[in-house]
């Protein structure tokens, strides 16, 4: 398998360096605008995989002729959010980026698998769709895993439980209207409303929705670990087929037609395989639909 990762950033770096050590693929093309930090990647990537032994081709480059043949183009360059700042307002400047470094993919690499880790993950998606640039059931965005993880993490803590032992699921857009999906928590197979009450789980709600602005407050800078963590997840799902929180380009699922919105969903290499049916509760109907409305996916 063959996989591009577009910025050399902590994200890109981050993913990168999970790829070697979960041994997922054969080559790996990491691209960047700047030969300094691809000087310095490729010293350090190349010195990782020396010290386990492994047989991947590495390449760290400003050409993107070196694409050619990619299953998988995962896109995290841009700008990241600053403290402060919403994610609405790096649209207009990462659009250009996001839509520059596509074209530039597409003269190489007709229809990969392609994922979108730079933020506002959901809003570049759609941008990305109505360029008709790739198929729309392979363009995807990475977020919902990482709120999911985040969900998981504040339970863990709260509860003092393993994580093992917690299932969690949420569905949304990536920011403060994320829908947690309480009716579907697990802890130990029972419900999570044997564990908590409401005012519990709207302080687990406000953790979650926090998490990545608490990040920016003590480290200055946007997580990464965390969000290439959650994008090797999704890269592992294209063969295990299970259900994980993605964002899509919907078709009338929620009520929501060509538009990108977080769902549990299966991916492969051709893109979206199944999109899961939920049941949610009243509360969780009422959020999704609020939140529908706040960004025009449907009518007031």
């Amino acid at each position: 398998m063959k996989i591009t990762i577009i910025g050399a950033g902590h994200v890109g770096v981050s993913i990168t360096y999970a790829l070697i050590l979960r041994e997922f693929a054969d080559e790996l093309v990491l691209i960047d605008k700047s030969d300094e930090i691809l000087i310095a990647r490729e010293l350090e990537l190349e010195q990782s995989i020396a010290s386990f032994n492994l047989d991947i081709n590495l390449i760290c480059t400003q050409d993107y002729s070196h694409t050619k043949n990619s299953d998988i183009v995962i896109f995290c360059a841009g700008l990241a959010r600053q403290e402060g700042q919403s994610r609405q307002e790096l649209l207009q400047i990462n659009t250009e980026i996001m839509l520059s470094c596509a074209k530039n993919i597409k003269k190489y690499v007709e229809d990969p698998l392609f994922i979108i880790l730079t933020n506002p993950v959901d809003f570049l998606l759609n941008t990305l769709y109505e360029h008709k640039i790739f198929s729309t059931k392979k363009i995807i965005a990475m977020a919902g895993i990482l709120d999911n993880a985040r969900f998981k993490y504040e339970l863990s803590k709260k509860l003092r439980v393993k994580m093992s032992n917690i299932d969690t699921r949420l569905i949304g857009f990536h920011n403060d209207d994320m829908v947690l999906l309480k009716s579907y928590a697990r802890i130990n197979n029972k419900p999570l409303s044997e564990f908590l009450n409401e005012e519990g789980f709207e302080y687990i709600e406000n953790e979650v929705k926090t998490g990545g602005a608490k990040i920016i407050r003590h480290l200055k800078s946007s997580a990464y670990l965390a969000p290439a963590a959650a994008c090797v997840r999704m890269l592992e799902a294209t063969r295990s087929g299970e259900f994980l929180p993605i964002s899509v380009i919907l078709n009338g699922e929620l009520g929501v037609k060509n538009k990108a919105f977080g769902v549990m969903a299966r991916l492969g290499l051709e893109g979206v395989i199944e999109i899961m049916k939920l049941d949610l509760s009243q509360d969780e109907t009422d959020k999704l639909e609020k939140s529908l409305i706040k960004y025009h996916y449907k009518g007031e």
